[in-house]
């Protein structure tokens, strides 16, 4: 899939999962307001940050690495019969650079390889970024207020994306709700 130049490539996290969730404590506190509100979909302090990474069992977490650290993160959980959750992340000043969609994409071609038919990503509605990628990829979302839940069939999402900030490519009109 194509990439901005110079984007860095996302990569397991190394590690068991008590590292994994060293490092996801670590990514979450450096997320400044309007992105802890975009992932959590609330504001959420610190210390229950650090609650939500202890708590966390991703299956698989993909990272992206600058400046000597780990700046964006995708989290993949498995759940029944071949069905995947998504969580994203990138701290505020890496946005807009294209490592969400790196993350995206590596994470669904991930999902692929493990044997996962469908994903899910919740996501706070003003999330126009998550937003993009899951109309590029194919993928519907219903939105309830100020949450959205989007669902993509990743054998779909194999025939192609499409990049929804391409301005060759009409934008959808409407959205599901």
């Amino acid at each position: 899939m194509p990439r901005l130049p110079d984007t860095p490539t996302p990569q397991v996290l190394p590690g068991r999962l008590a590292d994994w969730q060293r490092a996801l404590s670590r990514h979450y506190k450096r997320l400044g307001h309007a992105s802890r509100q975009s992932r959590f979909m609330v504001d959420l302090p610190d210390r229950a940050l650090q609650t939500v990474a202890d708590r966390a069992r991703p299956d698989i977490v993909l990272g992206i690495s600058e400046e000597g650290r780990i700046v964006g993160v995708l989290e993949l959980f498995k759940g029944r019969d071949g069905h995947a959750e998504i969580g994203i992340s990138v701290e505020d000043s890496f946005q807009g650079k294209g490592y969400g969609k790196a993350l995206f994409l590596d994470g669904l071609a991930a999902a692929d390889k493990l044997g996962l038919r469908t994903a899910d990503l919740y996501f706070a509605s003003e999330n126009n970024g998550i937003r993009s990628l899951v109309h590029g990829a194919s993928g519907e979302i219903q939105q309830r207020g100020a949450e959205c839940e989007a669902h993509i069939d990743i054998g779909h999402f194999k025939h192609g994306f499409v990049d929804m900030h391409d301005p060759g490519i009409p934008r959808p009109t409407h959205f599901h709700h």
